[in-house]
C-alpha cells in the first residue's frame, strides 16, 4: 500500500469491517466512510451533530494486515472518543 492507491475494493471491505465494529459497540452514526491522502488512510466519522470527525493512520503501517485486524487495530483506541460523539 506504500506509496500506491489503495484500490477501490480493499476500500470497500474496510468501511464494511468498520460498520460491524461500530455495531459492536453500539456506536451510532449518520455516516462513516474511509478515504486516502497521500500517505495516511482516513476515517471519516459524521455523529448525530452532523460535524465530520477524521481521524487517520499511516497506509504503510496497514501493509499485510488483515481488513478485520485493521478495523479492529484503527478504531479500538478511538471507541472511548467515538461513543462521547455518537
Amino acid at each position: 500500500m506504500h506509496n500506491k492507491p489503495v484500490d477501490q475494493q480493499t476500500l470497500n471491505l474496510l468501511h464494511k469491517a468498520f460498520e460491524i465494529l461500530l455495531e459492536q459497540n453500539n456506536i451510532s452514526y449518520n455516516k462513516i466512510g474511509i478515504a486516502e491522502e497521500g500517505e495516511q488512510l482516513l476515517f471519516l466519522y459524521e455523529a448525530k451533530d452532523e460535524k465530520v470527525h477524521i481521524f487517520k493512520w499511516s497506509k504503510a503501517s496497514s501493509i499485510g494486515m488483515s481488513i478485520g485486524t485493521l478495523a479492529q487495530s484503527v478504531l479500538t483506541p478511538i471507541i472511548p472518543q467515538l461513543r462521547l460523539l455518537s
